[in-house]
């Protein structure tokens, strides 16, 4: 044996050197190959891939998914109502959701009863005239 080896101690994170894994080798030889994509990997670059469709009298190349958007929005113009329920489960906006979400933001035009007390105390500053805060009142009916 020579010096290196006999100086070498084999613990926590040091194996042997006859066991390590080799230059190159790996150390799970059996294991998912480098080339290898997951499934949701290989649907996206299906869908993304391009094909021919006719629209008209014209050819176009768009991608599989316009043209699963737009055969789906095709078939429920037709009246197919499964299509209709998925293309509405797909875009809230598009059956009036967007304005239940902004009046849960609390963006539904009318000030909050907060709002006023955040400018009474602005204008009830030495800057602002108390008779500004009083005719604001006067304005808010409270609901």
């Amino acid at each position: 044996m020579s010096d290196d080896e006999k100086d070498y101690e084999v613990g926590y994170g040091k194996p042997p050197k006859q066991t390590r894994f080799k230059k190159g080798q790996s150390g799970n030889p059996k294991g998912r190959p480098k080339g290898a994509r997951g499934l949701s990997a290989s649907l996206k670059r299906e869908l993304e891939s391009k094909i021919t469709v006719r629209e008209g009298n014209r050819e176009i190349r768009i991608t599989k998914a316009e043209a699963m958007a737009k055969r789906l929005a095709a078939s429920a113009l037709k009246g197919d109502s499964k299509a209709l329920l998925a293309l509405l489960k797909l875009d809230a906006d598009l059956f009036g959701d967007s304005e239940a979400h902004d009046t849960e933001a609390g963006l539904s035009g009318r000030p909050e009863p907060v709002d006023y007390d955040i400018l009474r105390d602005f204008f009830s500053s030495p800057q602002a005239g108390q008779e500004d805060v009083e005719d604001q009142e006067d304005e808010y009916d409270g609901t």
